[in-house]
């Protein structure tokens, strides 16, 4: 007797079957379900015909598992194993990036599954008409590539005529002078500095009322926090959002040690390093006897810690431009600046490439290259 379990919306599937398994003459791999009322389609575990039913342009895929030797409760143990796999953030922006094909792919009367590789091709086409940049195209292209590979179709996103139209994008996105990727102003030594001279200071809101000298006080000091620590620790925003006060190590030698727990290219923990002046500046905002759950800045979103570096940048005149990577970017500046080599900013700062903290500090990086030596010599 078959077991099949339906699991929840957001679960992703990738088990393929062949038809030889139950007797059937074609591949089962992917019946067709729609079943969106959760944003993301449904998928049941589980034998099913082995035919791929309805049309593949506007339903959504169900992957399957043989549940001929297994129990309920071993597929739901997979279904719960297979939800973890991917984050659900990921999800949301691959869902958004697929629904906008999918509508395009409607308007101009093609198919989105399966794609042929020539409609994806025209597809990135013209979202860079559109003017996206080229990390939103290769946010489509990933998007398309795995609701593909979810449905057990080839993807088309692998085709050499794909690849030649992105290089073609590339070029011209060059050409006009928008292939870098847009970069948040680096919050640097001497903008802490302001920050810190700045930042209890009263502020007036747009409604006109004015901030209360206390409350100054505190949001002050819970900007310094933030500021610092994410220097020292090369935080991302998210990372910042989520710490929490039992992943606080405070050290004999009046430094500290913060655990992430995950990050956006890691599940394995790591351990980073919080210089005195930083742990200083989380003592300050320490409760006497703080929840070990609560979250140490007391913000649940990491765009929240964007607009909060936003303002308390404007508020210390440093202007326009930061954001949520601006701490990350000052520090990878700063270091490159005291002559730290990129392996060992890739390893303070968790990159598995080179690629972002060399543009990061590429400014810095010419300020000590050969002919910059060279003439240091010569004065």
């Amino acid at each position: 007797m078959f077991s099949t379990v339906t699991v929840p919306a957001s679960v992703v599937v990738g088990f393929e079957q062949s038809a030889t398994d139950f007797g059937g003459t074609e591949r089962v791999c992917d019946h067709i379900r729609t079943d969106v009322s959760g944003g993301y389609p449904g998928y049941v575990l589980g034998p099913q015909n082995s035919t791929l039913e309805g049309n593949m342009s506007t339903n959504s895929a169900t992957a399957l598992i043989n549940g001929s030797d297994l129990k309920t409760r071993h597929l739901e143990a997979v279904a719960a194993a297979v939800l973890e796999g991917q984050r659900p953030t990921t999800r949301k922006v691959y869902q958004a990036a697929w629904t906008r094909f999918r509508t395009w792919a409607k308007k101009e009367g093609v198919t989105s599954l399966p794609a042929a590789p020539v409609t994806v091709a025209a597809y990135l086409v013209h979202r860079d008409a559109l003017g996206l940049s080229l990390a939103s195209l290769a946010m489509d292209r990933k998007a398309i590539s795995f609701f593909h590979r979810r449905a057990g179709v080839p993807t088309p996103t692998a085709s050499e005529g794909v690849k030649m139209t992105l290089a073609g994008v590339r070029n011209r996105a060059a050409a006009r002078g928008r292939a870098e990727p847009k970069q948040a102003r680096g919050l640097r030594e001497e903008g802490l500095a302001a920050i810190v001279e700045t930042a209890h200071l009263r502020r007036v809101f747009p409604s006109g009322r004015t901030e209360s000298s206390r409350a100054a006080r505190w949001r002050g000091e819970v900007d310094i926090a933030i500021v610092s620590v994410m220097r020292d620790a090369l935080l991302r925003r998210r990372e910042a959002a989520d710490l929490r006060w039992t992943d606080v190590k405070f050290r004999r030698d009046g430094t500290s040690r913060v655990i992430i727990r995950r990050s956006k290219t890691s599940n394995t923990p790591a351990v980073l390093y919080v210089g005195a002046r930083a742990t200083r500046a989380l003592k300050r905002i320490r409760p006497r006897k703080p929840d070990p759950l609560a979250r140490v800045f007391g913000v649940r979103r990491g765009r929240t810690i964007s607009v909060r570096i936003a303002a308390m940048c404007r508020e210390a005149g440093l202007g326009e431009g930061f954001s949520g990577h601006s701490p990350r970017v000052g520090m990878t500046q700063d270091l490159t600046a005291q002559g730290a080599g990129l392996v060992a900013i890739m390893n303070a700062g968790r990159w598995k490439s080179e690629r972002m903290p060399a543009h990061y500090s590429r400014g810095e990086a010419a300020g000590h290259g050969a002919v910059a030596r060279y003439y240091a010599r010569q004065s």
